[in-house]
């Protein structure tokens, strides 16, 4: 009988992982702007399907960096999508993050782009190896900017609410490229 039990939790504890959806591994390697999706069945070209994006991130020690220059201030991207058949920088609505050296922390941003116009607004700070709850959602006038529960808006142009709007991924810079490997581990909510 102790048998059998045994057994049985250790099918119903295996059979529960098979329920867990893994973080993908996104990787920027030293000397690169792009991120290869590391070990994951996701593809890095796909459309947005509803009117917004969920996802966690996490950023490890490797999001550190030192860039000993002004560059340090540029905005990497995190996730994000351009809007009505648009390149990226003409329309588009993406988190941005960038380590601050001084804080020890990761400053997330919002970063918008709007007919070639960029704003961009601080939203948090969070820490290393935290996991953290981020959204996009898109209304007819806004952006709702979601970060672990605090919520953001920014106008939005109702011109861009029609076309393909294709997934962004993460990217080291402006114009410096990613001083060693970079990993951040992202959890997509469909």
């Amino acid at each position: 009988m102790r048998l059998f039990v045994v057994v049985s939790l250790a099918l119903v504890v295996s059979c529960s992982d098979l329920y867990v959806i893994p973080e993908d591994l996104y990787l920027i390697k030293g000397g690169a702007h792009e991120s290869n999706l590391v070990n994951s069945p996701l593809s890095k070209i796909r459309t947005l399907k509803s009117n917004g994006l969920a996802f966690t991130a996490r950023f490890d020690e490797s999001a550190r960096y030192d860039l000993e220059s002004n560059d340090q201030d540029d905005i990497n991207k995190l996730m994000g999508f351009a809007e009505a058949n648009s390149h990226h920088h003409d329309n588009s609505a993406r988190l941005g993050w960038r380590y601050s050296v001084d804080k020890d922390q990761i400053e997330i941003f919002s970063y918008i782009y709007d007919d070639g116009d960029l704003t961009y607004q601080h939203l948090a700070d969070v820490n290393i190896n935290e996991t953290i709850a981020y959204q996009i959602n898109l209304f007819e006038d806004e952006y709702e900017f979601v970060v672990n529960g605090l919520v953001f808006r920014q106008e939005r142009n109702a011109d861009h609410m029609t076309g393909v709007y294709y997934m962004l991924f993460p990217y080291f810079g402006g114009n410096s490229v990613a001083p060693h490997d970079i990993s951040i581990y992202i959890k997509e909510s469909f």
